[in-house]
């Protein structure tokens, strides 16, 4: 690399040389692809049978690890250059809930009703029960609505489980920034702890298992406080790769990966690769992939009976994914965020929310 210290700090305490300085749009298009790719795997076999160490679903593991090491680093960012907490819950919003909504009507009110082994009626008046309003907002179970029922897994989109989590963790970057916490040396490491004791005492839980993804998130952000003193070298980073090499597909793999992917992946992050820089220049697509391949998946998996071979599914799946994440860009996500230059005041009024008392505004500067 160029630099060892890719993230050194700015006076706007922003990521130096901006949006097209690093490669962190490629790195989050890899991971969204990478991570069609593993569900189009389970959901065609249906997880039934597929081991605890998989190294495809370990890849796609890799990629969600990926995500959330990229979002912690670049939320602490966030928060460090935003001037106040109401600016960035907006800017949080608008980046997460715009994409989120026109999915969630995409998958209800198209997908549903095509894919539904209901009647229009049945589908509809189940859909707005109370046990269709439960499940909806997980996606997880489809059959309250008659969803991919014959499918060897009857999710209708799970990818969304990591939704509510990272905004939580938005929440704790926040809150860690208006304590005065952010930045004492011992709050995020203490998190981590806590994270994971947690981690451990439910390993064997699949679904509490999953709370070690939010230690990710954590030691993103804590590289990103701590950019100035951690050193990203080659030497380093190889050392860890043949680290993940070794340990895979054995039970080690998962503290390995803990060890290995937040580093490996601000490194690759900040290689100067002309190319990989500007990826993002067309428009940030990650999003969307990420938010709409799996039910698509499942339709393709309901309409061909399943009798796509895993590179077609892989394929098809991919194409339309993309054709909707460019249309939810372009449409929605982009225009969205224009609207995140609205200062506190205009935030104020368009929310309708008093403005603050002249002490609490000297505070926060002040704890700034």
């Amino acid at each position: 690399m160029k630099t060892e210290h890719p993230g050194a700090v700015t006076e706007a305490g922003s990521i130096p040389g901006g949006r097209f300085s690093n490669n962190f749009d490629f790195l989050r298009f890899a991971a969204a692809a990478m991570i069609v790719v593993a569900h189009a795997y389970a959901l065609r076999l249906g997880y039934v049978g597929i081991g605890l160490y998989d190294p495809v679903m370990l890849i796609g593991q890799a990629a969600l690890a990926a995500l959330l090491v990229t979002s912690g680093y670049l939320i602490t960012a966030s928060w460090e250059s935003t001037a106040s907490p109401l600016r960035f819950a907006w800017k949080r919003s608008l980046r997460v809930i715009p994409a989120l909504v026109l999915v969630i009507l995409v998958t209800l009110f198209v997908i549903g009703p095509l894919m539904t082994s209901l009647s229009p009626g049945e589908y509809f008046a189940a859909l707005f029960s109370p046990a269709g309003l439960a499940t909806a907002p997980f996606f997880e179970d489809g059959s309250a609505i008659g969803l991919f029922q014959g499918n060897p897994w009857t999710y209708v989109n799970g990818s969304l489980w990591t939704i509510p989590v990272e905004v939580m963790m938005y929440g704790v970057v926040a809150a860690l920034g208006i304590a005065g916490l952010l930045h004492r040396w011992g709050a995020i490491p203490a998190l981590a702890v806590v994270n994971t004791l947690v981690w451990i005492y439910w390993f064997d839980d699949p679904r509490m298992a999953k709370v070690r993804f939010t230690l990710y998130f954590l030691i993103g952000a804590y590289l990103y406080l701590h950019r100035e003193r951690i050193a990203y070298r080659p030497v380093i980073a190889g050392a860890l790769l043949l680290l993940l090499g070794l340990t895979t597909p054995t039970p080690y793999v998962t503290v390995a990966g803990v060890i290995a992917i937040p580093y490996l992946t601000i490194y690759a992050a900040h290689l100067p690769v002309p190319f990989l820089n500007t990826f993002g220049r067309p428009g940030d697509f990650s999003y969307g992939i990420y938010i709409y391949h799996y039910p698509v998946q499942q339709a393709l998996i309901q309409v061909t009976g399943n009798a796509l071979l895993l590179p077609a599914l892989c394929g098809l799946s991919f194409s339309a994914t993309f054709a909707l994440a460019f249309l939810s860009w372009h449409v929605v996500e982009r225009r969205a965020l224009a609207a995140k230059s609205l200062g506190s005041a205009d935030l104020r009024r368009v929310l309708g929310l008093p403005s603050l008392p002249a002490p609490l505004t000297a505070w926060w500067v002040a704890r700034k």
